[in-house]
């Protein structure tokens, strides 16, 4: 499918926007790939993401392998990115899992030693602890426990092709026997003004895979959350019952989820931190997010309310655009 650019000449009727086309390219380097990831970890998975180490030594018997990234979502389970320059070749699947059973002896005082040696490295992180830097990322507040780590894998495939065979694979891993791995599409493409588009598509992953469908059909799934209400939208009304509405009361994401966990065990927790970051008018990482709704106030590290349009102002604005929404359909 062909990508355009956007060129709006006139910005109060952009029905006269012009479409400008884009031709694809290929990455130069796999590096450019991996850097473009520890850089935007947004990119990967549309959530934050800690990464605690690049292409880290994994040591078996055999001698020494490297995955290209490693990290730690918010429910603390390690992630395992390998990115592959052009096609991934069906050997990709078998290197994932070498991965795993390596870092699925990691302890969690030998993540902590793999994380502060790499956090070094970044100004952002320099001299922080494993603990600053995780609740740094995912706003924690300093009274939440930090969660026990490597409970669960994540993986990614990641490059700019990927074979229908590792789908299926992938797929099959994923219904059967319930690994979370993932497989991302990355395309490039330039304008001939030398603008470069990135784009990024799913194409296995996120799906909640139903025990009993697997037992009857004993097919791969590709079933995204099946909720009746969006995921935006079980978060919004977590927190409407644990505020009561009331602007001037304080929570945090940990509550926030343990009311969501309650109503629905199955929903993924680690959702909550995102919606509520891009529904957040203050939050630094908001505009991560294309889908955006006025609807919560930063109050400080993890610690939030609801947005009062009429007190809550951001520095050099003169007014913040309320549009909160009460209803599903607005969600």
């Amino acid at each position: 499918m062909p990508i355009f650019k956007l060129d709006i000449l006139d910005t109060e009727n952009i029905s006269n926007a012009e479409l400008i086309p884009t031709e694809k390219t290929n990455l130069e380097l796999e590096s450019h790939l991996e850097g473009w990831l520890e850089s935007n970890p947004w990119t990967l998975a549309q959530e934050p993401i800690l990464w605690i180490d690049r292409q880290p030594s994994a040591k078996d018997e055999d001698g020494t392998v490297y995955p290209d990234l490693l990290g730690v979502d918010a429910e603390g389970n390690l992630m395992i990115v390998e990115l592959k320059k052009g096609r991934a070749p069906r050997t990709v699947v078998a290197q994932l899992l070498e991965y795993t059973a390596w870092a699925n002896g990691l302890s969690e005082l030998q993540i902590h030693e793999i994380a502060e040696t790499y956090l070094n490295t970044r100004e952002e992180f320099k001299g922080k602890s494993f603990s600053d830097a995780f609740r740094c990322v995912f706003d924690i507040h300093e009274t939440n426990e930090i969660p026990t780590l490597n409970r669960n894998i994540r993986l990614f495939i990641v490059a700019e092709e990927i074979p229908t065979r590792i789908y299926r694979v992938c797929s099959f891993l994923r219904s059967s026997y319930r690994m979370d791995i993932n497989c991302i599409v990355f395309s490039t493409f330039q304008t001939e003004s030398g603008e470069v588009i990135v784009n990024t598509e799913t194409k296995v992953g996120d799906e909640v895979i139903d025990p009993q469908i697997i037992q009857q059909t004993k097919k791969s799934l590709q079933l995204r959350w099946s909720g009746e209400k969006s995921v935006k939208q079980v978060v919004w009304e977590a927190v409407q019952e644990l505020t009561y509405g009331k602007t001037d009361f304080e929570f945090t994401i940990a509550e926030v989820k343990t009311i969501v966990n309650k109503q629905d065990p199955s929903f993924k927790l680690s959702n909550v931190s995102p919606e509520i970051t891009a529904d957040c008018v203050n939050s630094p990482s908001r505009h991560h997010y294309s889908s955006r709704i006025d609807r919560y106030w930063r109050v400080g590290r993890g610690t939030y309310r609801l947005f009062n349009p009429e007190k809550d102002k951001l520095e050099g604005d003169n007014e913040v655009n309320q549009t909160t929404p009460t209803t599903e359909n607005s969600a």
